[in-house]
């Protein structure tokens, strides 16, 4: 399906641009519009229309919408996937499980709209105050290649459920599953113009739609270099920002962890979906006491798997395979800090994991979000070191930290400058009712739990 969608139904671009999604991973070749001005004009003056009409739908209306597309999602999960594996070249299983995953947002959000019932206050006998929530109005919300499903997942439920109308734009590189995300949600009994979908390339269509003034707020999941841009253009009307951007993300291994525990989850959180995850922890800040013996088995680990083609996809993009390329490139001089993998480049967009260990705090290896699986490994002495080390970084989305002492590992926990932390557990490990999200550079709001639906309502205080 390559055609927009507005007014609950499917139209061909008024544009004459194409573009195709990087055909590297298969041999399918999907051909997207680079949509029109007037493509926009068409989608944005639909969104308008059905927030209108959205007005009369009751939160248990809206739930049991919700609900219904868990349902739906459910039941096509296998087409969902193999659909987003084929755009990102990630691997069949794991696609399925990220969907099954979506569905639990979509039934958690369901089940929690009550959060938006009015809160009603009395502060004495003369004086009562009520808390109301409103939708924010019209959402642009952008959705990046790595995880399109997922990442939608955590936005829509909210945004449909807040009582707001939404304009999704994929990635360019990935928006197959989303465009049969749009079919679903085409049957059901929803407002005409409450669900619109148009294409093209971020320079093009995304920028316009950042800019345009019928677009009340922007839900944006992307670099922290695009995440400026749009903040910079949205300050224009004040527009309401939800961002989710960048991360350098740490795994602190404390002296007392349990080696082989934390190794396993090493691996599965600067491996998962080939190291394109924001939230991916390429730091290894491990304590010197037990070096030796961790990357000993780390190394252990990572030559059992024989075929890592068999757990890893290529890389999504042409692009990202070079900017990988060209970061590693740029520190040749530091190949004798390989104590793990090949930095041959290979023709079929692979990387296989890489691991450094010993290089400078300040390298950019240390400083920049790779996108792919490498990993640095820096030694600590004191806990201390380790928090300075970790929080030292324009970011701040995620952290994992590995210990026996729960009570110690909080302790850290509560002094990591990041939005989404893991006690031994791997970046897996995901539940819906929980907001996530970023300090510093890392972005702006929140998604998911309680506060995914504040982030896209305005909040407004009546004193009586």
């Amino acid at each position: 399906m390559n055609k927009i969608f507005y007014n609950n139904e499917w139209h061909k671009s008024l544009s004459k641009i194409k573009y195709s999604k990087n055909s590297f991973l298969n041999s399918k070749i999907n051909y997207y519009p680079n949509c029109s001005e007037q493509d926009l004009q068409n989608v944005t003056n639909s969104a308008i229309k059905g927030l209108k009409e959205f007005e009369s739908f009751s939160l248990k209306k809206r739930s049991i919408v919700l609900k219904s597309i868990a349902k739906e999602i459910r039941k096509k999960y296998k087409i969902i996937a193999k659909l987003e594996a084929e755009d990102t070249g990630k691997k069949i299983a794991n696609a399925q499980k990220e969907i099954l995953y979506a569905v639990k947002i979509w039934d958690y959000a369901s089940h929690q709209l009550k959060v938006l019932k009015p809160i009603k206050q009395s502060f004495n006998k003369k004086k009562l105050g009520e808390i109301i929530y409103e939708p924010v109005g019209c959402v642009a919300l952008i959705v990046p290649w790595n995880y399109p499903f997922i990442v939608a997942s955590e936005r829509l439920p909210f945004i449909i459920g807040s009582g707001n109308s939404v304009i999704i734009k994929p990635s360019e590189y990935a928006s197959s599953s989303l465009s049969y995300l749009v079919q679903i949600l085409k049957k059901q009994k929803l407002p005409p113009g409450l669900i619109n979908l148009i294409y093209g390339k971020g320079e093009n269509i995304g920028a316009k739609l950042v800019k345009s003034k019928k677009v009340n707020m922007i839900s944006f999941t992307g670099s922290t270099k695009t995440g400026k841009k749009i903040m910079k253009s949205a300050s224009k009307g004040i527009k309401r920002l939800s961002l989710e951007l960048g991360g350098k993300n740490s795994i602190i291994i404390l002296e007392d962890a349990n080696v082989k525990k934390a190794v396993k989850i090493c691996i599965e959180s600067f491996c998962s979906n080939s190291g394109q995850a924001c939230v991916a922890t390429t730091k290894l800040i491990l304590n010197n006491k037990i070096k030796i013996k961790f990357i000993e088995k780390l190394k252990l680990e990572l030559k059992k798997i024989k075929n890592f083609k068999k757990i890893l996809g290529p890389i999504t993009t042409k692009f990202q395979f070079e900017k990988i390329h060209k970061i590693i490139d740029e520190n040749k001089k530091y190949n004798k800090n390989i104590i793990f993998g090949d930095i041959k480049k290979r023709k079929d967009q692979y990387i296989f994991p890489i691991v450094y260990e010993g290089l400078p705090l300040k390298n950019s290896i240390n400083k920049k979000e790779i996108f792919g699986p490498v990993l640095s490994i820096i030694t600590f002495k004191k806990g201390e070191q380790a928090i300075k080390i970790a929080n030292d970084t324009n970011y701040g989305l995620s952290a994992i930290v590995c210990s026996k002492n729960i009570n110690k590992a909080k302790k850290i926990s509560k002094k990591l400058n990041s939005g989404r932390i893991w006690i031994n557990n791997s970046t897996s490990v995901n539940f819906p009712h929980l907001p996530i999200g970023g300090y510093k550079e890392s972005g702006l709001n929140r998604e998911c739990g309680n506060e995914g639906f504040k982030t896209y309502s305005e909040i407004k205080s009546i004193i009586i």
